[in-house]
């Protein structure tokens, strides 16, 4: 019994002093600094998360995109390619100005809503305000300066990486049929994705009688790629004009193009596309097009011949067979076809 009772005793002072030694270790320090006044999140957040289905349909489109897929994040890890290729890239090159990051992009991000949209500044719904729609330069030519302004300049936020990387190598006498250049690389030619190259009608050669279409005065990519979504085929954040489902997105149009039933408007489309391949046998035939990559073939050509194969490079990246810009691309198709016609039956 006299056992059981010490041990209870122990028992007893062992609490008491680890209580002690607890209320020590956690006595109330010295006041901190005032902080500044927190968001009340009950008045603010639910600008956005408010229980709608807006967030959701936003997200479940965005899913569907090419942005979202990341299949070209791997390219983060070149500073010149990581601007456009991953989300950290882009907002750092919106802060420097420059066409590269300082560095790769290790853990690289896809392109999402942060990328593009202020989430999370303000905690309001102004955080839905896109990230710029300041004019930007122009990567072919770092002197040449765009403004889209239609969209509130929405443009201008897609066409800082939808554009034609610059020549390397230049092209200095584009019009010489006897100056020529060295090709070492297949991938020689605007890059991927000049939409706003075609848009603005900025960076063809030889383009200094060669039209324009209105379209960039009147409506910025958004407009297009951005209206009238039918679940995540078409429009909204999927930013896809077209699908084998709902076929071309004709709403956009119809507000100026009233009687549009697809986007071959006034048959421009078919007449861009017939074009199209008249200039690309042509380009075959001189043995500067490999058909089966749609690449260039290494070795030395003339400036005038380069000249017209980046041009009809800037068309098959563009991929809108003439709406971007149909004047622009008919009159850069017809001179390079002008240009080959004396060689060619």
């Amino acid at each position: 019994m006299k056992k059981i009772t010490n041990l209870f005793l122990a028992a007893v002072f062992f609490i008491a002093g680890a209580g002690f030694i607890f209320s020590s270790c956690t006595k109330e320090g010295p006041q901190g600094p005032a902080g500044t006044n927190g968001t009340n999140a009950s008045t603010t957040c639910k600008e956005c998360h408010n229980f709608s289905d807006t967030i959701t349909a936003k997200i479940f489109q965005y899913d569907a995109s090419k942005h979202a897929s990341g299949s070209t994040l791997m390219e983060a890890a070149n500073t010149s390619c990581a601007p456009c290729h991953s989300s950290q890239g882009f907002t750092e090159v919106l802060t420097t100005g420059s066409f590269s990051t300082k560095a790769p992009i290790t853990d690289a991000a896809p392109i999402n809503c942060r990328t593009c949209h202020q989430i999370h500044k303000t905690y309001t719904s102004s955080d839905w305000a896109l990230a710029t729609t300041a004019q930007f330069r122009m990567r072919y030519d770092s002197t040449v300066n765009v403004n889209f302004t239609p969209d509130g300049g929405s443009a201008n936020l897609c066409g800082r990486c939808h554009q034609a990387r610059a020549a390397n190598p230049a092209l200095t006498k584009p019009s010489s049929t006897t100056d020529s250049i060295s090709i070492t690389s297949v991938r020689w030619g605007p890059h991927h994705g000049p939409q706003a190259n075609m848009l603005a009608a900025k960076g063809a050669y030889n383009d200094a009688s060669f039209g324009t279409s209105p379209h960039k005065d009147h409506i910025g990519c958004i407009g297009c790629h951005g209206s009238n979504a039918q679940g995540n085929l078409v429009g909204g954040h999927t930013l896809i004009m077209s699908s084998a489902t709902t076929g071309d997105n004709v709403a956009v149009c119809k507000p100026c193009h009233s009687s549009a039933t697809s986007f071959d408007i006034a048959g421009d489309q078919t007449t861009i596309m017939g074009m199209y391949q008249r200039l690309k046998v042509k380009l075959a035939t001189v043995n500067m097009l490999d058909t089966n990559t749609m690449l260039i073939k290494p070795k030395k050509y003339s400036q005038a011949d380069l000249a017209v194969f980046w041009n009809f490079m800037l068309v098959t990246a563009d991929r809108s067979n003439g709406v971007h810009n149909f004047q622009y691309t008919f009159d850069m198709l017809q001179a390079g076809i002008n240009h080959f016609g004396g060689k060619l039956n």
